[in-house]
């Protein structure tokens, strides 16, 4: 396996990859060689472009559902497990590629290891995609917790309300009922809201006090290629049967 990268028109390794520049970008998942959702992540993506950069890409869904599925069977993956490629679009105008390591499983999944959460106050994002400065501060913010002796950072504002991110949406299950703080139109927040639908469960969007992590029954967090369920936030243990039903139909599934 070695994984490559596509920039103008060029694959090579994708460890040579170098994007000094700003940019915005999209985790696509991949399965079977395809890339799932792709019109979905040019919309956002050129959405977000024109906010942060003042201009939008011209590449189609079936540019990125080519490329990215090429990219990936020259990377020799095989097709039973998922492939996470990111697609960037750098202050330049230029568009790049980049096949990441393969999940270990095929489809959205559970993921076996559980997160303890602390909350930690941090400002709500405020464009669509991931750039090069929120991956930084996404890092920072789970880095810091660290030292408090937890794993991942729950986000919370200023005035101690939760904080989702639209690449990274926050769902608390509490009395047969699933809520989040704020509805995206990203593919992660649509992936996470069909899945809880398809599992018959209904789906509520209100603020959420810190302090009610105290008290919900579970937590977890969806990125583009799977589930992370919290173990513990705070002193609250929490559960995850209802998180393993949604990840069950979380798409793709083979």
């Amino acid at each position: 396996m070695k994984l490559l990268a596509w920039l103008d028109g060029c694959v090579f390794e994708a460890e040579k990859l170098r994007i000094e520049l700003p940019y915005v970008m999209q985790r696509i998942h991949t399965l079977g060689g395809k890339a799932y959702n792709a019109e979905r992540h040019v919309e956002v993506l050129r959405r977000s472009a024109e906010e942060l950069l003042g201009f939008a890409t011209l590449c189609s869904a079936r540019d990125v559902e080519r490329i990215a599925g090429r990219l990936v069977e020259l990377s020799r993956v095989t097709e039973v497990l998922s492939v996470p490629v990111v697609m960037r679009l750098d202050a330049s105008g230029s568009l790049s590629f980049e096949v990441e390591q393969p999940t270990f499983g095929a489809g959205g999944y559970l993921r076996a290891r559980r997160e303890s959460g602390v909350p930690y106050t941090m400002p709500e994002p405020v464009v669509m995609s991931q750039t090069k400065a929120s991956i930084a501060i996404d890092d920072m913010a789970d880095y810091a917790v660290h030292h408090l002796g937890g794993e991942r950072a729950i986000w919370v504002s200023a005035a101690g309300d939760l904080i989702s991110r639209p690449w990274r949406p926050i769902f608390v299950y509490y009395k047969q009922c699933w809520f989040t703080p704020k509805r995206y139109e990203s593919v992660e927040f649509e992936v996470a809201e069909r899945a809880i639908k398809a599992v018959g469960s209904k789906l509520l969007v209100r603020d959420i006090p810190e302090s009610a992590l105290d008290i919900v029954d579970e937590v977890f967090m969806l990125d583009i290629m799977g589930i992370s369920s919290f173990a513990t936030v705070k002193n609250n243990r929490l559960l995850s049967s209802m998180t393993s039903r949604v990840a069950s139909k979380m798409e793709p599934k083979i």
